[in-house]
């Protein structure tokens, strides 16, 4: 049975395909019928997650309006949405979400107007 000490050293130790398939190998084989349970997390934590990332979301676009940069782009986020952990689609799904609550005005394709701001409130 490989052990989790194994693992973590095929992964630091992975340079080429042959590493990659020692180490799925090896995953498979530590994740048996004796690997350590890994909870689920649970759905309050999961929505408090969600909705606490959706503020900061919010609070940066806000931040950028009373700065007077009102016309954004997803593409403006890039950096964002990395250093958050978070995908393009997340943030895709959010400008819409935004959009359809008036927080956001679409202009043209990919474009967006911040409608809302901390001060004036949707």
């Amino acid at each position: 049975m490989t052990d989790f000490r194994t693992v973590v050293a095929l992964v630091c130790e992975a340079t080429d395909d042959e590493s990659a398939r020692r180490i799925i190998a090896a995953l498979i084989e530590w994740n048996g019928p004796d690997a350590p349970a890994v909870p689920a997390p649970r759905q309050d934590d999961i929505r408090a997650a969600l909705n606490e990332t959706r503020q900061l979301l919010r609070a940066e676009l806000c931040e950028r309006a009373e700065a007077g940069d009102t016309l954004v782009e997803p593409k403006d986020f890039t950096a964002w949405v990395e250093d958050h952990g978070l995908s393009r689609p997340w943030l895709q799904g959010e400008f819409k979400r935004l959009t359809e609550s008036g927080f956001l005005q679409r202009d043209a394709h990919g474009t967006y107007t911040i409608t809302h701001t901390h001060r004036h409130p949707a």
